[in-house]
């Protein structure tokens, strides 16, 4: 089994955030909005890339448990949806936006139901697929300075 400190490295060495991530923070930041990040991933493997972009923004993910006999996950997406019948994102994101808008940026399956329940979607990848097969609306992203422009008009 691969030690979690090893692939944290692999990690550091290896994954790049979206261009304008930075950028999208502190905009957000001025505007007063909170940004959260819901992730399918680990605490531990992405804390230390947010770490390494000089970026604080809340996360939740799941955790893992790095195990001499193998990794444990502890699993945070609990409860199945009334809308996917899965553990997905899409309750803890309503709880956390409350009645607030609910400004949403996915790139994959994990994404899809929290996408539906979103006020304004910006999607790419898989998720934009998924979305323009169901005639949802959003606006496509390539990386976060799109985001940025399209927060800022």
């Amino acid at each position: 089994m691969t030690p979690l400190e090893e692939v944290v490295g692999w990690e550091l060495d290896n994954v790049r955030v979206r261009d304008g991530f930075r950028e999208f923070v502190e905009l957000a930041r001025e505007r007063g909005w909170r940004v959260v990040i819901v992730s399918s991933g680990f605490h531990e493997l992405i804390e230390p890339i947010l770490e390494r972009e000089g970026v604080e923004v809340e996360l939740h993910a799941n955790r893992v448990d790095p195990r001499p006999e193998g990794w444990r996950v502890e699993w945070r997406y609990d409860s199945t949806c009334d809308s996917c019948g899965e553990s997905c994102k899409r309750s803890i994101v309503q709880a956390l936006a409350g009645d607030d808008e609910l400004i949403y940026i996915g790139d994959g399956y994990s994404d899809r139901c929290a996408a539906e329940a979103s006020d304004r979607v910006f999607a790419t990848r898989g998720l934009a697929a998924y979305l323009d097969e169901r005639g949802f609306p959003y606006e496509r992203f390539d990386d976060f300075n799109d985001v940025v422009r399209g927060l800022a008009a």
